[in-house]
């Protein structure tokens, strides 16, 4: 009896290998779980994108009726003949944002979201109002976003942009240099294309957005 005994003891797992065993089994549900989650946040993506695309089109059906993009945050009523339901966010059920140009008749729009994925290839980190989003669609006559400070533009070689930027000074959008010493556009608000003029002046032609050179 004694032996048998003994040479269960053998035969049986040590102390060691069953903390190593443990080890691969937690590593391996780690490294499950964060797949898991990564493809929920693609997924979640990918519907805010599809949501926002409906919502765009329905946008331009409504332009073409109007001659104007319509006011209301969100403009749930106001785009019921293009789309049934105004889509929401499939996390938490909040109303995309929405931003118009600043006149009873707006002429331009943009719709903003955040993305759960950073690694998105859209992703877009501190933009919109309050620099609260990171994705956004828009209307193809929009004036070019504000390009945060904290967000480099695509460089080519020698850290150098690869895109122009462009700032407003009294009212008039100007190209202006990239400072290698940020590195980043030599002030700020900055923009990503000369379409900026909109940007520029506001509802009454009077000078906004005036860029600040980023030492002062």
């Amino acid at each position: 009896m004694k032996i048998k005994k003994y040479l269960f003891l053998q035969t049986g797992m040590t102390l060691i290998e069953v903390m190593i065993v443990v080890a691969i089994i937690a590593f391996l549900a780690v490294l499950v779980t964060g797949y898991l989650r990564s493809q929920v946040f693609k997924g979640n993506d990918a519907r805010r994108k599809a949501d926002m695309k409906r919502i765009g089109i329905a946008m331009e059906e409504y332009e073409k009726d109007h001659d104007c993009y319509p006011v209301s945050n969100p403009p749930d009523v106001e785009l019921h003949p293009y789309l049934d339901v105004l889509p929401k966010d499939p996390i938490n059920g909040s109303s995309y944002i929405f931003e118009y140009e600043n006149t009873t008749c707006p002429k331009w729009y943009r719709i903003y979201t955040n993305l759960e994925n950073d690694n998105d290839n859209d992703y877009l980190a501190n933009i919109g109002p309050n620099s609260s989003f990171s994705y956004y669609v828009d209307s193809p006559n929009a004036p070019a976003i504000i390009i945060p400070e904290s967000t480099p533009g695509p460089t080519q070689g020698g850290g150098i942009p690869s895109v122009d930027y462009y700032g407003c000074f009294s009212g008039v959008c100007t190209q202006i240099n990239w400072d290698p010493a940020r590195p980043g556009p030599e002030c700020q608000p900055s923009f990503v294309n000369v379409s900026c003029s909109d940007q520029c002046l506001d509802a009454f032609g009077e000078p906004q957005n005036s860029c600040i050179p980023w030492n002062q």
